[in-house]
């Protein structure tokens, strides 16, 4: 496979960007971690879902006054990043202990909500940059007068505008892989998907949609034999724009049985049921603002797991994903709130580009705490914010540490410290802070057994290449990992050399210009295989051992070019192995092996 250059990297990017995406797919990663959008038009007050929704209130309402921000504990310590870096005093905010709104729980339920927590990685169950939460697990109102919000135990999502003339619906995608067990009607609900999700570990999760378009016809059809005067009134006489009831063509995708995917599409969303329009029709099935846009189109998702305490074996609970227990009114739905319980929504997709390094930090126990372990990371450097990109995944057997955005001193401190239990850097990113100083952020692993490494950073030509003569001319040892770079006009290194008892070889390359790499790729591709990869002012280099499986490699590549690579390796069967972001987190270099 060949290596795309530079210049054509940059080609492929001008020929890509010049297309503007669908809405619908725009910034679908970046919707995980922006902040959430507040709705610009008026939400109906009235209930809205099913009858298992709206059930009345089991056990008393409390607030709980005394909760504190949940912390999920890692399987591997927590992450350290440099107290100088940018964004460690917000950090430090996200930190606090004191919640975003006391939450107000079913006591009853309270042990069951305190149990949840992600076991495996749950997405948003939409992708259209516009959607906005309209309703949180409570309403915004209190209809029945016992001085809390109303139960809701749902989130409701929808447009936070409408235009005119606009389709108000949005598609909707599956929060993570699993099978459908339900494709139903009911009557409140109207097109309902339901799908259990099993994590590695066996937890499970079921995620319901309700109100989905299934085609013009059916739906209509439906609502004329409901049991609700006022809808099937509506369905009678009412109006028969497609921007209501959507067209034959928006349809459910999914069937009873079907094995999902995480993003598979599932329908659109709509206003089916009497709990999907009634809240804006008047008794006798007009509508309560003629003019209206919306439709109240929206999606209303739920999200349940299995009743934790004794003698409820087998029940399924309703929880609240965003872990807030709240109203939409209050302000725990952005990443930078400290919820009261576990988020179980992710804070980002497992392998990740563009993502500002404080929310890395924050939610660094949301992938280790299920089990996760981080194969690649790399940090750069734009304007005062730092970005990270990296893949956590599952399968990576070992302990190991990660360190971000290490002075020199502080990375020569830990390498003494996890080499004396130990552990060598196995992968090595260098971008530069304010005053142009190397910082390193540094992923170690453990030394199999008979082995040894030696470390080196800040090391200019000369001594690395008496580092060179020692290490590999003399005592036979091996380039673990490179990353070279340039301080004030002059190159330095970053490396780990490694003894290897029955070493096949290897080869290291650096400061190459696009051509050149790309014509060594191409000679050594046949038995060699690129392990690392590192762009520097320009300039390529990489570590290549004896090929063991096919794989690929990119770099020059723009953040879209490099979405575009990952998915098309993924369904490939590939993985990331590694992955760089330079010249101020515009450009990445990737690979992607077995």
């Amino acid at each position: 496979m060949k290596i795309a250059t530079f210049t054509a990297a940059m080609f492929l990017c001008l020929h890509v960007c010049a297309q503007q995406p669908q809405q619908e797919d725009q910034f679908s990663s970046e919707i995980l971690y922006k902040s959430v959008k507040k709705p610009m038009i008026a939400i109906p007050n009235g209930p809205d879902g099913d009858e298992m929704t709206n059930r009345p209130v089991l056990s008393s309402l409390k607030m709980v006054s005394d909760r504190k921000a949940v912390r999920i504990a890692p399987r591997q310590p927590v992450i350290v990043t440099e107290t100088d870096a940018p964004g460690v005093t917000a950090l430090a905010k996200m930190y606090a202990a004191n919640v975003c709104a006391q939450p107000v729980v079913e006591a009853d339920l309270e042990p069951v909500y305190s149990s949840v927590k992600a076991h495996m990685p749950l997405y948003l169950p939409y992708r259209n940059s516009v959607v906005s939460i309209w309703q949180g697990f409570y309403y915004s109102w209190d209809n029945n007068n016992d001085g809390k919000n109303d139960a809701h135990r749902a989130i409701d999502y929808g447009k936070s505008s409408v235009a005119a003339n606009e389709d108000p619906s949005f598609g909707v995608y599956a929060i993570a892989p699993g099978k459908v067990i339900t494709v139903q009607w009911s009557d409140g609900g109207g097109n309902n998907v339901t799908i259990e999700h099993t994590a590695p570990d066996g937890y499970k999760y079921r995620s319901t949609y309700l109100h989905l378009r299934n085609g013009y016809d059916h739906d209509r059809a439906q609502a004329k034999k409901s049991p609700s005067a006022k809808y099937m009134a509506f369905a009678n006489n009412g109006t028969s724009s497609n921007l209501c009831w959507g067209t034959n063509s928006q349809v459910i995708k999914v069937k009873v049985n079907d094995m999902v995917q995480a993003g598979d599409f599932i329908g659109n969303s709509g206003n089916t049921g009497s709990g999907g329009i009634g809240v804006i029709l008047n008794d006798d099935g007009t509508m309560k603002n003629p003019d209206t846009r919306s439709f109240n189109v929206h999606l209303h998702y739920e999200t349940r797991v299995l009743d934790t305490r004794s003698g409820h074996s087998g029940e399924w609970v309703l929880v609240d994903p965003y872990g807030t227990y709240n109203s939409s009114s209050v302000s725990c739905y952005d990443l930078e709130a400290n919820t009261p319980y576990a988020r179980l929504f992710a804070p980002f997709y497992p392998s990740f580009h563009n993502v500002p390094l404080d929310i890395v930090n924050k939610f660094w126990s949301y992938y280790t705490g299920m089990g996760m372990a981080l194969q690649t990371v790399s940090v750069d450097k734009n304007g005062g914010d730092l970005y990270a990109a990296g893949s956590f995944q599952w399968g990576l057997t070992g302990a190991w540490y990660a360190r971000f955005y290490m002075t020199g001193s502080t990375y020569q401190s830990y390498f003494n410290t996890y080499s004396s239990q130990g552990f060598r850097p196995r992968q090595i990113s260098v971008t530069k802070d304010g005053s142009g100083n190397p910082r390193f952020s540094v992923i170690w692993e453990k030394n199999p057994a008979g082995e040894t490494a030696q470390s080196f950073h800040n090391t200019d030509d000369a001594a690395f290449d008496v580092a060179w003569k020692n290490y590999v001319v003399t005592k036979k040892w091996h380039v673990q990992e490179h990353a070279d770079y340039t301080v004030n006009g002059k190159r330095y290194h970053a490396a780990v050399f490694v003894n290897k008892p029955s070493d096949n070889g290897f080869y290291l390359y650096y400061g190459m210009n696009a051509a050149d790499f790309g014509n060594k790729f191409n000679e050594l591709y046949k038995s060699w295989e690129l392990k690392s990869i590192c762009v520097d002012n320009g300039k390529v280099g990489g570590v290549w051992r004896p090929k063991q499986n096919n794989y690929a490699a990119y770099f020059g590549m723009s953040s879209s070019d490099y979405q575009s690579k990952f998915n098309q390796f993924s369904a490939q069967g590939l993985r990331l192995v590694k992955v760089q972001n330079y010249d101020d987190n515009q450009h990445f270099s990737a690979i992607w092996g077995k």
